[in-house]
């Protein structure tokens, strides 16, 4: 049986029921339910960049920032059902398959099972979706050192008392991408614990207090270490980049956010040691703070599952003629990036940024920002950028 709907998107679900094989495989084959939905965004940023006497001034830019099509849903049968998506994006002039997995949710032991190609879990921001960050791109200080979509294995689980999430991942070789590290390394072990000192399950909208601690060792190399940052925006060059690096890193990354009401704050410490062939022991460091501030009044969900934010949902969506103008927030950050030591210079990168984010309603939002970039210890000048993004999804 095959059937087609619609809610909030394009939905399908496929049956199949072959009663005679029930008694041999125990529904394994013979009583099978596929069901899922498609969905997609796409993103469209536009801007000016400013780089200084050097680099000038080449008036408007426009870029496709990403587009993605995906399907997403669940396998049902009578062992464990089993997640999975498949999503393709074109990004930064690239096809990628992202975003591809099962995922099992096992009834002892762990939360989840999962296998494919998705996010590492480090750094809170980097693992929060695209689509429910606070501004249109990570600090500069979490692209260097977030590996992003990698080949992997993963499991998580969860605590209420005391309220921890934890997950375990053994990530290989994934795609060049544009607000992530540069390595590639061939197998390395990553671990991420977080826990809720202030949470209330029963309360999720409710006060929330977060600490986290993530951390991934190379456990075999084969390829080369690399890090590097843009000044926050895809109009923007890389700013600061130690180029290839042989040799091994260990990376520690320490987590902390604070939600009440419309007010969320947070920021992260990260610090990458490397032992690299020819330069040997290195050590490279970043660090960030941000705030957001929902002028409308709404709460910024939290996905405990994951430890990540969830997007903010307009308590009164876009409708100007009932006076409904959907949901505002206002952030500002600044990120530190220390890329120099010993023979490396790579350089030093601080950014500063601030800028609105207007969602109308659960497929429509338009972010806005200013992000002011100051390299250190290169040939590189300063960098303006005055961008707007018009986010669609499906």
């Amino acid at each position: 049986m095959f059937d087609v709907g619609w809610d909030d998107g394009p939905t399908y679900e496929v049956s199949r029921n072959l009663p005679e094989l029930r008694r041999y495989d125990r529904g394994l084959l013979s009583d099978v339910r596929l069901r899922g939905r498609f969905g997609g965004s796409l993103y469209l940023d536009g801007g000016w960049l400013d780089l200084g006497d050097d680099g000038g001034d080449d008036g408007f830019q426009g870029e496709l920032r990403r587009a993605r099509l995906y399907t997403s849903g669940q396998i049902v049968r009578a062992s464990w059902p089993t997640d999975y998506k498949v999503q393709f994006a074109f990004e930064d002039g690239s096809f990628f398959l992202n975003d591809f997995y099962l995922r099992w949710r096992p009834k002892r032991w762990v939360d989840t099972i999962r296998v494919g190609y998705f996010d590492s879990p480090i750094s809170l921001e980097a693992l929060t979706g695209s689509a429910d960050r606070a501004m249109m791109e990570v600090p500069s200080a979490v692209s260097a050192f977030a590996p992003g979509f990698r080949l992997g294995i993963e499991t998580t689980g969860t605590f209420e008392r005391p309220s921890l999430t934890w997950i375990a991942n053994l990530a290989s070789v994934g795609q060049s991408q544009p607000f992530a590290e540069a390595s590639s390394d061939t197998l390395r072990a990553i671990g991420r614990l977080v826990w809720r000192p202030r949470y209330d399950t029963a309360d999720p909208g409710g006060e929330l207090f977060h600490l986290g601690l993530s951390a991934s060792a190379v456990l075999a190399g084969g390829g080369s270490l690399q890090y590097r940052a843009r000044a926050e925006s895809i109009l923007s060059p890389y700013l600061v980049d130690t180029g290839e690096i042989d040799g091994d890193s260990l990376f520690v990354g320490l987590e902390a956010a604070w939600r009440r009401g419309p007010l969320t704050v947070q920021g992260e410490m990260l610090r990458s040691f490397v032992d690299a062939e020819d330069e040997g022991s290195l050590t490279f460091h970043a660090l960030y703070a941000e705030a957001t501030w929902a002028l409308t009044g709404e709460t910024r969900p939290y996905d405990a599952g994951y430890a990540i934010w969830g997007r903010i949902e307009p308590a009164r969506p876009l409708a100007p003629r009932r006076g409904q103008w959907g949901a505002l927030e206002l952030t500002a950050r600044t990120s530190w990036l220390d890329l120099d030591d010993g023979d490396v210079e790579g350089g030093q990168l601080w950014t500063a940024s601030i800028g609105p984010a207007w969602t109308w309603n659960r497929w429509v939002r338009v972010l806005g920002g200013y992000v002011f970039a100051h390299p250190i210890g290169n040939d590189e000048d300063d960098a303006h950028v005055f961008q707007l993004r018009l986010e669609l999804q499906l």
